[in-house]
């Protein structure tokens, strides 16, 4: 008896891989139009500020600075509030929040109502929101998926996301160009509908979020939090560079940012 004949058939893969799941379909149709619609808005919103209110240089590097300082504010806070609730619902609760944030831009504007501030509270509200549901989902995948198929699921999310900044600032100004950056506000504002009627969607029942012993404070997750992601190789490399690409998404001339003149 050979070998090939004793471990049995080599498994094949279907194609179209996990896309042929329904509930990470659902996922990753929910997110990659929600992360479109995100690097839409981070050239939109900029450009709302110059065209529509006359906003200055200094106005606009503010503005663009209020989407990621977020990260650099709560990332780890946020980590530790996520772990002591279910994630679904987070997301949900996320996509729905920044639907309205967006939406409110274009009703201020026609009724004649918007301002700086306005678009600044709304792109350090959406920064904050998306803090909130990116952790989430980075521990939701396995709520979906067995171990062995996160490394494909892992690669099909982000190789969504990072389309979507070479799609989301063309596609910004083409609405822009066409019928105003007002209405591309408008459009991410419907990407996050579609993706939290994708989560709301999935069939997959989520486990009970585990008991976190009173005693514990937030404080003791946080500090826990950054020293095993200090212990970790990876996981320091990892972080580092998510914040480095979270800053370059949304530097001039970088896609996620105003284009150079």
């Amino acid at each position: 008896m050979t070998a090939a004949t004793r471990s049995g058939p080599t498994p094949v893969r279907q194609a179209g891989g996990l896309l042929r799941h329904r509930d990470f379909r659902l996922l990753w149709t929910g997110q990659t139009v929600s992360s479109i619609g995100s690097n839409v808005t981070t050239v939109a919103l900029p450009l709302v500020a110059v065209a529509v209110l006359d906003a200055g240089t200094f106005q606009v590097a503010v503005l663009t600075a209020a989407a990621w300082l977020p990260w650099l504010l709560i990332g780890l806070p946020a980590g530790a509030w996520v772990d002591r609730l279910p994630r679904r619902p987070v997301m949900v609760a996320c996509d729905l929040f920044r639907a309205l944030l967006f939406i409110s831009v274009p009703l201020a504007a026609a009724l004649d109502r918007l301002t700086v501030w306005h678009l600044l509270l709304v792109a350090l509200s959406a920064g904050v929101a998306r803090v909130f549901f990116e952790t989430a989902d980075q521990v939701y995948l396995p709520v979906l998926l067995r171990p062995e198929q996160l490394p494909e699921g892992n690669a099909k999310l982000h190789a969504a996301q990072t389309a979507s900044y070479v799609v989301g600032p063309g596609v910004a100004g083409l609405i822009a160009q066409l019928i105003g950056a007002v209405t591309a506000l408008l459009l991410d504002a419907i990407s996050f509908l579609v993706s939290a009627v994708c989560l709301l969607r999935i069939r997959t029942v989520e486990p009970g979020v585990r008991r976190v012993d009173q005693s514990r404070s937030l404080r003791r997750d946080i500090a826990e939090g950054l020293r095993f992601v200090a212990r970790d190789p990876y996981l320091r490399v990892l972080t580092v560079r998510r914040g480095q690409q979270h800053r370059a998404d949304r530097l001039p001339g970088r896609p996620g940012g105003l284009p150079r003149p």
